[in-house]
Parts: structure tokens; sequence; C-alpha cells
């Protein structure tokens, strides 16, 4: 797509998760992005050809040395990010905690379950024994926006300190980031609660200057934003299951920034469409 306004066509494509159990590797999580169809979207027939290259190229296991994937003429440094509230730089992750305490319960009632390699569990962290726990009409204490755009830096920096060492040991491969980002859907508070579906498009977090402005100073060639948990709740989809706005994003340096969307988001009247 070349036009900003247009929008992604649904050809009836489900949602369906990158990261989908609790111990998948980095290799398995960008082998569920290379190989299962998503409604994508491209802001030009050039970053069109890019995506289609990563996803049709015959790509290598490169995680323990960085940059994650290596394939002839493309590297791909991957790294999730999401909206939880964390605390000591993302070692203490409620959700990761609660989660880890939902596979042992599982695994300590369920003697076979200690021997099925792959498990999914999602653990309430309002519910932790010992801790006094986050009543329900306060969960927006466990995600926000705010939470949002500091894991998103924290963790962006992170790899951008690396890119000196990525381009000296492949200087004639184009580097890309694959974000993995398991957050909720935000919008404006004042936009709810109707909203258009181009407004809700033009909310997406690459239009947004608080996370954007880290790659534009960067050497980053391209990014692909992969979302695990944009879903927009419809009167004829009340689960959000279908993909109305894209799974996939391709954005090439040269489009960054769009002059007449990319603007910095007000994190205080970002409100998650979770429910």
């Amino acid at each position: 797509m070349e036009n900003d306004a247009e929008m992604p066509i649904n050809l009836g494509i489900q949602k369906a998760m990158f990261k989908i159990f609790n111990n998948e590797s980095e290799w398995d999580i960008f082998q569920n992005f290379i190989k299962v169809d998503r409604l994508s979207y491209v802001k030009s027939k050039k970053e069109l050809e890019l995506l289609k290259k990563v996803k049709s190229a015959s790509w290598t296991d490169n995680t323990e040395n960085r940059p994650d994937f290596l394939s002839d003429d493309i590297m791909i440094e991957m790294f999730e990010i999401d909206d939880i509230v964390t605390t000591k730089k993302g070692r203490n992750h409620p959700q990761r905690e609660a989660d880890a305490r939902a596979l042992r319960n599982v695994q300590n009632k369920f003697k076979w379950a200690k021997d099925v390699p792959k498990i999914i569990v999602h653990g309430d962290p309002r519910n932790n024994p010992g801790k006094k726990g986050i009543p329900s009409e306060k969960s927006k204490i466990d995600h926000n926006y705010e939470a949002y755009v500091n894991n998103f830096t924290r963790i962006c920096e992170k790899h951008l300190n690396s890119l000196k060492s990525y381009k000296n040991n492949y200087p004639d491969k184009k580097l890309g980031f694959l974000i993995i980002d398991g957050s909720s859907m935000y919008l404006p508070k004042y936009k709810l609660p109707y909203v258009s579906m181009k407004d809700a498009f033009f909310c997406l977090p690459f239009y947004d200057k608080n996370l954007m402005k880290l790659i534009v100073k960067s050497n980053v060639d391209f990014i692909i934003w992969a979302f695990d948990n944009k879903y927009i709740h419809t009167e004829d989809d009340l689960r959000g299951q279908n993909s109305v706005l894209p799974d996939v994003v391709l954005i090439t340096k040269d489009n960054y920034y769009k002059k007449k969307y990319s603007k910095y988001f007000d994190v205080n009247t970002m409100i998650s469409l979770e429910k």
C-alpha cells in the first residue's frame, strides 16, 4: 500500500499469535512469523517486495551470537515488548512471574504436564500469594501506555547499543528489527466509545514519535512490527478474532516518519481496549 489513507483489506484472515507457548525459543517465534500468513501493511512497493523477501528467504539461527537471524543479504534482530508495568529495569515483570506460577501449579497438579514439551498458561498477576492483589477495577495499574513507551525505550536502546558490532560483522547485509508486540490496543480517551477503523489505524504505535524517535535516529534499515494482541471488538466480531487492523507492518528507513500522521501521542490519554 502506497497511500497512508488506505486501509489494509481484510480477506477473512483470523488472528493467530506469533508467540504461542510460554517456553518457545526465539527461533520458534521467528518461524511462526515467517510461516503463517497475517494481514500485513506496507507504505510502498519497495517495502512490499522486502516483506516478500523476508518471508521467502533461507534463514540461519544466529541467536547465540547476534543478530538473531541471518540470510544471504539480510540480518534481523528480534525483541519482545509489552505494556506491563515493571520494576528493576524490567527484571521484575508481574505477568511473566504470574505465568511461571501458573505453569508450576499445572505441573504440580498434573504429573503428565511435566512431560509435555509445550504448554500454554496465562497467569493472573493480581492473584499473587503472599502479596496484596490488585483489585480488578484497578487493572489499569498492571498495564498502561506509559509503561508501553518505557518498556519499548529500555529494550530498544539495549539493542541499538549493539548496532555497530552488527554492521561491522556483516557490512553487506541490511539490518532489520523484528518487534514482537504483546501489548493491547490503545486509543485516545476522547475518541471512545465509538471510533472509526481509520482513526484506530492511525493510533498504531509506528505513528507515535514517543516510540519511533529512537528508530529514526538509528542505522536500522527497516523494522517489522508484529502485533500479538491488538484486538478490535465490533458488533459483528465481539471477541475481536478477525484481523481488521494489520498484524504485520514493515517500514523502511525512508518511511519511519510520515509528516501528516506521525506525532507524539499523549500517554496520559491513551486507554487500553483490553477487556
